[in-house]
């Protein structure tokens, strides 16, 4: 499982706490991830992203997080942007593309 080091988040303390929850929002943003990882979530190794071209011509990239706290589990699909772009580069994840994900659920 991978922690949060909020030294290098250039905040002193969260002043935003943002709710996100997979019933009402389809998708979370940067601020949600760090408010699930104040609330003790950690999140997992591997992490996949899903490319979308918008008009052919503006590039979406969407991660998805899989989290834990405890038994709980949580799937945070999030939107890129240069903030969450900087913590996965930051974090000791592997990054890797959807259709990978895939191949590792399936039984050997």
């Amino acid at each position: 499982m991978v922690s949060f080091d909020a030294s290098n988040s250039h905040f002193q303390y969260l002043d935003v706490v943002r709710h996100w929850s997979p019933i009402s929002q389809k998708y979370a943003g940067g601020d949600a991830v760090i408010t699930l990882f104040s609330e003790g979530w950690r999140l997992k190794e591997s992490v996949f992203y899903e490319e979308f071209w918008l008009s052919g011509s503006r590039l979406v990239v969407v991660y998805h997080l899989e989290m834990a706290r405890d038994e709980d589990t949580l799937n945070v699909p999030v939107l890129s942007n240069p903030y969450v772009d900087r913590m996965m580069t930051s974090l000791p994840l592997q990054v890797r593309p959807i259709r990978e994900r895939a191949i590792q659920r399936q039984p050997r």
